[in-house]
């Protein structure tokens, strides 16, 4: 079984103590990639000290929405990205957070206007996006839509959304990424039935999301959930593991 971790955080510092020993076990849970996403550039450069040209773990480079009301956080993430075009995968995770509003995050309209610059950002420097849509998938689909978001080039990290919300972001060809709390979440496990297989991937969101609450997240985990999906789906484990990995391959460039 080949599987690929789609969005995780392998640069957190929950895994200072034993990072390569979780590398590990996700390389013999038959894992061939993994994209890890640090979102501040203090973590962007932790991961580029760690993961550059790593044969196993690939960087997605973005920026926490909390962070869209400051201009030199952005501006900084932006830079970080231009820089090391070479050196990442992705633009992400980025987009829009709505839930943050409650506790005095970035207005709608300031979240709108910095994750517009970071898609044309990703137009600008050709990579792929991987999107955040916490409380706000509708909106995300809808600026995605406006920016010219391209076919195969589009990450919905951990998605949410309503069934008619799958099917509009699949009829752009926008993957839709299910993490391991799928075995655990009704709203996930119904967007992963509404999710057409040519068009899921598979995540993590490590350290969290974990199939058991009580723990910390891993990579190896995308096996349980993998094994779960395919139930649903109505596949063998090991053909759902390798479209959504060959699906995540496709998006990333890796292979």
């Amino acid at each position: 079984m080949r599987l690929l971790d789609a969005h995780c955080h392998l640069e957190d510092e929950a895994f200072d103590a034993d990072r390569d020993e979780v590398i590990g076990r996700a390389v013999e849970a038959g894992l061939v990639a993994m994209v890890t996403s640090p979102i501040y550039p203090e973590d962007a450069l932790k991961a580029l000290g760690l993961f550059r040209g790593h044969k196993v773990v690939k960087i997605a480079m973005g920026l926490d929405v909390a962070e869209y009301g400051d201009e030199d956080e952005v501006r900084r993430t932006m830079e970080l990205i231009r820089e090391h075009r070479e050196d990442i995968v992705a633009v992400g995770e980025v987009g829009l957070d709505y839930r943050i509003l409650r506790t005095g995050g970035p207005p709608k309209e300031r979240q709108k206007e910095v994750f517009r610059e970071f898609i044309r950002l990703a137009k600008e420097i050709d990579k792929p996006l991987v999107i955040h849509s916490l409380w706000a998938q509708r909106p995300v689909l809808r600026v995605l839509d406006e920016e010219g978001a391209e076919e195969g080039r589009v990450v919905l990290h951990a998605f949410g959304g309503t069934p008619e919300d799958v099917s509009f972001a699949v009829s752009r060809g926008w993957f839709v990424s299910i993490p391991t709390n799928v075995v655990r979440s009704r709203n996930v496990r119904r967007v992963a039935s509404a999710t057409p297989v040519e068009w899921m991937v598979l995540e993590s969101d490590s350290p969290v999301l974990a199939p058991d609450p009580r723990e910390r997240n891993e990579p190896a985990n995308l096996r349980i959930s993998a094994e779960f999906v395919a139930g649903i789906k109505g596949y063998s484990p090991e053909e759902l593991a390798e479209e959504t990995t060959l699906n995540a391959m496709k998006v990333y460039g890796i292979g």
